[in-house]
């Protein structure tokens, strides 16, 4: 939930665009999990927040995580023959070891996980 100062941005396209507050919205960003649960059907989102000079601005980020041994796929529900996932499974436990190795960066992060392909 924000209030009236803005200070979070999603990079679109290689820029960075400001998010202008909602009276009482709340912001989600959906995660990289999430991505690859849904197949990409829902887009993690490259975010930052920025400091305002004028104004005082408070962030608070709550994240929900799974148990380390959780075992994290595409749902399979969204996957057929014609639509094979494109991201093979791991523990979540291996995507954080993954996520500090890449230093966050989502093109190397998502690219270790790539299933094989046949």
């Amino acid at each position: 939930m924000q209030d009236d100062v803005s200070g979070l941005q999603v990079l679109k396209d290689g820029k960075w665009i400001t998010v202008e507050p909602l009276p009482g919205a709340f912001v989600v960003n959906i995660g990289h999990l999430l991505e690859i649960i849904s197949k990409g059907k829902l887009k993690s989102a490259e975010h930052r927040a920025v400091t305002n000079s004028s104004h005082t601005r408070t962030s608070a980020a709550f994240f929900i995580a799974p148990l380390d041994d959780c075992l994290i796929e595409p749902a399979e529900d969204l996957t057929d023959e014609n639509n094979q996932p494109i991201l093979k499974s791991f523990k979540y436990k291996e995507f954080l070891k993954q996520f500090f190795n890449t230093l966050g960066d989502s093109y190397l992060l998502l690219k270790s996980f790539e299933a094989p392909k046949n």
